[in-house]
């Protein structure tokens, strides 16, 4: 009955609402009062007027903050494409005392601003439907060339087509495509990439070997992170959808794998290993977005992953441990607002070890509104949180360092954005002999990487038999990448002997090396007990080999691969599916309106005097209520409509109030009635509650699924009315409505539940 008040702010999953937390203190910058741990420290260092809705941030190698502003703009995407608003800022702390004190525009007039990276001199938006590079070539700290560097192809209303441009420790380019508009993409291995699905993508900087890296069922992979080792991490919506509570969440992205929610029109046409992969950490509706693993030894978060969640004014920590051939993690709180207009969007690592998140304030309703009305003028900051009493360095970033003559013992600093630094210009021919002999092997390998020739391979591969497994985790990374071929036999020997990390590594590797000889070791080293992360990797490297004939036909992997091999020669048309139109735009009607905002003031004077206990027996009296018809909670119920398990952790008395009384006036993806006609003009109408290669199928508010084959289809389009009705008010008394809003402001986790995932 209750409608889906934004798919970014409903429901609240027990892990979130009630994360273990440390010791904590509180800070106060009005308006907001923050929660951090003991121990902590939290100051505003920019806010109006030098930025005002901050989204995404990533510093220069001279501590320069380049920031995507939002003009405030709540046209849906391909509008905003018409008229492009937002822009690039540049943030300098010109007397280092970590507050921002200059503000200057680098760029303007750009589309929606969805990621920013800061690599080698130029900048790069990520901005659906492109991928722009912004260059400021002479000097005056202005962008004056633009150019595309990636083509997404495809723009839908909520512009979370991509995600990115992030940069992992190889030295490549990740971004995230999300939704499921139709894309088709030539890739380095010469085949054509045709996909609703959503993805994430990689590429060398230049923009060559781009390579699919894994495919997924939700729509909107958000954040990446990365482990000095090269490990990936994801965080980002409809996740897992398998349990009451569950949506949005943080994965490990595997090379191959597939995610994300039970989609078939969108998954399977895609090869996969057998299964969805599990996810890291569930986040309920969070809305997760900005994420990084930070570095720095003095933070005491080093090895952490520290993600933003929109919806829940917070930050969570994961503590990560090694598991199997993968990681569990324990979740916790790290920061959180007592404001329903915070919304943190990303979080950086400073060179001092400090972070910055910024805060995008109320201005976003695009498809994650707080409330369906927008408040561009509530507007943001960016804050910077670090241990307390941490030692500054004069010099944080290196720039007193000649970097004309970098040094390979900077490989060993304590900065590590020296490191990073040094790792890039470490990387020419003739430093491989200096880097060979590194106190600091792991850096040495990704200064390896990225040089180019046999004599960087084989250097590369020499610390393939490194005593420490993660320098032989980073050296596997790299020859996979370089898919270098004399790496073949060292490759089986750790697939045959080392930890269940590294094997899952080795396996990546030998799959894309595509040598026949490694079957063999690949099939003894399979066994069906083993986790799914181990398994699809090495099911996954059988299928890359694609061998068919070497496979034992009883053998248990054999099926597998043949049935992803014939994935492969199916044929997806970008018009085999019909796209579901928006809802036609009407001019509010301000006296209805009006009207509403009095009926909801005169029953919010009964909420004092409700009473939770009957509220709970109205609330599971399905003939009188029918709450549970169509809503979960707990395991009680049917997922037709939002799930209510913790509801009452995120909404307030009012925002239910107004959810009870009038269900249409916020409706969100996934739970919209979605209207039909076909060809032969019948009409049918309901929720799209399943959707296969064929047809799509429709549920009544009692639950009668009607399928329609695609091609019967002339036509679909949202609609602006929800599936449940309007006028409980008039079957239930204003006393037993205050009853019910009451009941469900009850409906919050267990203090200390904690879902650990492995």
């Amino acid at each position: 009955m209750f409608k889906y008040i934004g798919i970014c702010v409903l429901l609240i999953f027990a892990a979130l609402a009630n994360l273990r937390t440390d010791a904590a203190e509180t800070v106060t910058i009005a308006p907001h009062t923050f929660t951090i741990p003991d121990g902590f420290e939290l100051k505003q260092v920019a806010g109006p007027p030098l930025v005002q809705r901050p989204l995404h941030m990533c510093f220069d190698h001279d501590g320069v903050l380049y920031v995507t502003d939002s003009s405030g703009n709540t046209d849906k995407a391909p509008i905003q494409l018409k008229d492009p608003e937002h822009r690039v800022l540049r943030l300098v702390d010109r007397d280092g005392d970590g507050i921002f004190d200059s503000s200057t525009v680098f760029a303007d007039k750009l589309p929606f601003p969805e990621g920013i990276l800061v690599h080698d001199g130029a900048v790069y938006v990520g901005a659906p439907p492109h991928i722009w590079k912004l260059n400021d070539s002479d000097g005056d700290h202005v962008a004056d060339e633009r150019t595309v560097w990636f083509d997404l192809f495809s723009i839908e209303n909520c512009g979370n087509d991509m995600h990115g441009p992030y940069i992992g420790p190889d030295g490549f380019f990740y971004w995230c495509k999300g939704a499921f508009a139709p894309q088709e993409h030539e890739l380095t291995n010469g085949r054509t990439l045709a996909s609703h699905a959503a993805h994430i993508y990689r590429a060398r900087p230049d923009g060559s070997q781009l390579e699919r890296v894994i495919t997924g069922g939700m729509n909107n992979p958000v954040g990446l992170a990365f482990s000095e080792t090269g490990e990936r991490f994801l965080s980002g919506t409809f996740f897992d959808l398998s349990k009451p509570g569950r949506r949005d969440g943080i994965l490990q992205a595997i090379y191959g794998g597939m995610y994300g929610r039970k989609h078939e029109r969108v998954l399977d046409p895609h090869p996969n290993t057998g299964r969805l992969l599990p996810i890291l950490s569930q986040l309920g509706p969070a809305a997760p977005s900005g994420m990084l693993m930070p570095q720095h030894p003095a933070s005491e978060l080093k090895g952490d992953l520290i993600c933003t969640e929109f919806n829940t004014r917070r930050l969570s920590r994961h503590r990560l441990s090694k598991s199997g051939s993968s990681y569990s993690a324990v979740t916790r709180s790290f920061l959180e607002s007592d404001q329903s207009d915070f919304h943190p969007t990303d979080v950086i690592e400073d060179a001092d070890g400090s972070l910055l998140v910024a805060d995008t304030g109320s201005w976003y309703m695009i498809c994650c509104p707080t409330s369906k009305i927008a408040k561009p003028h509530v507007l943001g900051a960016i804050y910077r949180i670090q241990k307390k009493g941490l030692k500054k360095h004069d010099d944080p970033r290196g720039l007193q360092l000649d970097w004309s003559e970098p040094q390979v013992d900077w490989l060993s600093d304590a900065r590590p954005a020296v490191v990073k630094r040094a790792i890039d210009s470490l990387a020419t021919a003739n430093n491989i002999d200096a880097l060979r002999a590194s106190s600091a092997p792991m850096k040495a390998v990704w200064a390896l990487h990225r040089i180019s020739g046999g004599q960087a391979r084989a250097a590369v591969r020499e610390f393939l038999l490194a005593e420490d497994p993660d320098v032989r985790a980073a050296a596997i990374h790299s020859v996979a990448l370089w898919r270098d071929q004399e790496g073949l036999e060292l490759l089986i020997e750790v697939l045959s002997q080392d930890g269940l990390l590294l094997r899952r590594l080795a396996a990546m590797a030998l799959g894309r090396l595509g040598d026949g000889k490694a079957i063999t070791a690949l099939l003894q080293a399979h066994s069906t007990e083993m986790d799914p992360f181990l398994s699809h990797a090495i099911t996954y490297a059988l299928y890359e080999i694609g061998d068919l004939e070497s496979l034992p036909e009883k053998h248990p992997l054999a099926k597998q691969v043949l049935l992803m091999r014939k994935a492969d020669e199916r044929s997806i048309r970008s018009d085999a599916y019909p796209k579901i139109l928006p809802v036609k735009w009407k001019k509010p009607d301000q006296e209805k309106l009006a009207q509403q905002e009095q009926r909801l003031d005169a029953l919010s004077a009964y909420l004092p005097s409700g009473d939770a206990e009957r509220g709970a027996k109205l609330f599971n009296n399905q003939e009188k209520s029918k709450c549970t018809t169509c809503h979960l909670k707990g395991d009680q119920g049917v997922r037709l409509g939002p799930d209510l398990t913790w509801i009452g952790a995120i909404r307030s008395e009012r925002d239910l109030l107004e959810a009870i009384l009038y269900p249409s006036a916020s409706i969100t993806r996934y739970h919209e009635v979605v209207n039909v006609l076909t060809k032969d003009g019948t009409v049918f109408s309901g929720l799209l509650v399943r959707e296969t290669v064929e047809e799509m199928f429709l549920s009544s508010a009692e639950g009668i699924v009607q399928s329609i084959p695609y091609r019967d289809i002339k036509q679909a389009r949202y609609s602006n009315t929800s599936l449940m009705p309007e006028g409980l008010d008039q079957l239930l008394k204003p006393e037993e409505i205050a009853d019910l809003v009451t009941y469900l402001k009850t409906l919050k986790p267990p203090k200390g539940t904690l879902e650990v995932i492995k």
